[in-house]
């Protein structure tokens, strides 16, 4: 008789966030319906908050692997792969995207990255209408853009001209190190940019906040002809005034892009001009006299859009207290050492730093070339999840702590709010369905015809080779495998992020390989039944043993329960700084 499953110990669906939701979320639905009328969370909010109370659990279907040299068994647990409330599943997400974008997206060439936030009332606008959203985006890509393609242009010009000085150019020097050259030729040449935007929908707090994170190549493609491949022409170093000029542009188009939906740009923070009107107090307006409480999901029936407000400007969303701010845990200590510190109330922004109108361009953080490894962690840290169960925390008094990154300058350093109040701050972040939040831009986008001639080529991993002999399946190189792979493996990811190879039986170091998925929820029951009675009946018969020592070793493990592998918590994963 086979040897009892060896399962690695693992929450089962039970982590701190999941016993949390699974003990509230009854409540908070009824409580949500009783408080606005009967009007539920949309269908989508809710299929992600009962998504994760099935991530991980194995009663809702799992994979099971064997071990050919020992004959020991794993099982693991599907996961929900949900967008918002899953930490596990969000960094998996956050791991396997900025692995692909390291090795498969972005070329060996200087990386900058472009933050831009809008205003309170924009926020909610845009968390409100997935167009709208799309559409300020946009705006924003072609402010950025259009200052690369302005600036490859004058460099060219600039090369022009020493062309026409100097024919014959200077012969000394590395010809390697030079930046490239193009001819005094009269033919028109094509600048392309090349860009990865993130949008991100929440902010330390918690809160909902719209904004957008770019990661542009610092620098243009220059192509002079259909038959000649593109090259990269560095851009110059980037200057405060540029950042001022761009910051200026992306608000007159955004400004656009309102008017074209019909919007009082002034009502949504827009910067008055000239012969504009004061604009409309939105801090202090009350329910009947907010405009965008008719927009954009105000429209459907199914939600009562004033719950993505209150999680704007941190309020509490209904109930006791409705309209009052948060409670917050505050350090006095540290209010005072910024008060000493000298910086006084007003904030000087640091270079390439623009906070004007209510509109913040931050565009300091340059990624320079062959810094590969800095490159994934600014990835991971543009493509995180909202949700660190570090920074989450159930007080012994029922009440939910939530700590921030970085303290404020007033010395907070969290937020402490009900259980109904911490589900509604959730249930704000969830996108809209099919509303992306990575976009591809200029030579990086799918459609580009000049895409293949500028990322880089997949890069091939081979496997260790202690394959079992008897497992011809197994003896298959890693490059054959990996041809048609489009994502990287569940096992690959845990292995470049944690140096951990899952794969590797604990008992006799040999490869693990799967033999089954289990997807009905009846018959996963029957067999987690079986390994549970099989565990011990092992136990009680070989008296336990150690099946992380290697060697063909055939003992059960000492504990009889069904222990199950989970993916790591987002906590271990490394955002960068």
């Amino acid at each position: 008789m086979d040897d009892p499953p060896d399962i690695f110990r693992g929450t089962g669906g039970r982590s701190p966030l999941q016993n949390f939701v699974r003990a509230h979320l009854p409540g908070f639905l009824a409580e949500f319906e009783d408080e606005h009328g009967g009007r539920s969370l949309p269908k989508y909010v809710i299929q992600e908050f009962e998504a994760l109370l099935e991530c991980g659990d194995p009663a809702f279907g799992f994979s099971r692997l064997r071990c050919p040299s020992c004959a020991t068994d794993t099982v693991v647990p599907f996961s929900c792969k949900g967008r918002t409330f899953c930490s596990s599943c969000g960094g998996r997400q956050m791991a396997q995207t900025a692995a692909h974008l390291v090795d498969r997206v972005f070329p060996d060439v200087d990386v900058r990255q472009w933050v831009l936030t809008v205003p309170r009332p924009l926020r909610l606008a845009m968390a409100m209408n997935a167009e709208l959203c799309r559409e300020v985006t946009r705006a924003h890509i072609r402010a950025v853009s259009a200052s690369y393609k302005r600036r490859g242009q004058v460099t060219l010009d600039r090369q022009q001209q020493q062309v026409q000085v100097d024919p014959e150019g200077d012969a000394e020097g590395d010809p390697g190190e030079a930046a490239p050259s193009f001819s005094s030729s009269p033919v028109r040449v094509r600048l392309d940019i090349g860009a990865v935007n993130s949008t991100q929908r929440f902010e330390s707090s918690l809160g909902l906040n719209v904004h957008f994170h770019s990661l542009y190549l610092d620098g243009v493609y220059v192509t002079r002809s259909a038959f000649e491949s593109p090259v990269f022409l560095p851009a110059d170093p980037l200057t405060s005034a540029e950042v001022e000029r761009v910051h200026g542009d992306a608000i007159a188009r955004i400004r656009r892009v309102l008017k074209r939906f019909s919007l009082d740009p002034i009502a949504l923070g827009m910067p008055l001009r000239k012969g504009d009107d004061r604009p409309w107090e939105y801090a202090d307006a009350g329910a009947d006299e907010q405009p965008l409480l008719d927009f954009g999901d105000a429209r459907e029936n199914a939600f009562f859009p004033a719950l993505k407000a209150t999680s704007v400007k941190s309020l509490v969303p209904f109930g006791a207290g409705a309209g009052q701010p948060l409670k917050r845990l505050i350090d006095p200590d540290l209010g005072l050492a910024f008060q000493s510190s000298g910086w006084g109330s007003q904030y000087v922004p640091p270079p390439l730093v623009v906070n004007a109108d209510g509109f913040s361009l931050h565009a300091a953080t340059l990624i320079r070339k062959g810094q590969r490894a800095q490159l994934e962690k600014l990835c991971r840290y543009v493509t995180r999840p909202a949700i660190s169960l570090e920074r989450f925390d159930v007080r012994p008094d029922g009440m939910v702590s939530w700590l921030l990154r970085k303290a404020w300058r007033d010395g907070t350093k969290g937020f402490v709010m009900t259980p109904y109040q911490f589900m509604a701050r959730l249930a704000a972040l969830a996108p809209h369905p099919r509303e992306h939040q990575l976009t591809y831009q200029g030579v990086l986008a799918p459609a580009s015809s000049l895409r293949d001639l500028v990322v880089p080529r997949p890069v091939v991993r081979k496997e260790p080779k202690d394959v079992d002999v008897a497992d011809e399946d197994g003896s298959k190189s890693a490059e054959e495998r990996s041809k048609d792979q489009r994502y990287i493996r569940w096992a690959d990811l845990l292995k470049r992020v944690f140096s951990e190879d899952v794969l590797s039986c604990p008992r006799c170091r040999g490869r693990r390989h799967m033999i089954s998925v289990i997807t009905d929820p009846e018959t996963a029951r029957k067999v987690l039944e079986g390994v549970r009675a099989a565990a011990r009946r092992s136990s009680d018969s070989l008296g336990g043993g150690a099946p992380s020592s290697p060697g063909p070793s055939r003992s059960a493990p000492a504990e009889p329960e069904v222990q199950i592998p989970m993916p790591p918590r987002q906590g271990r994963l490394d955002f960068g700084k």
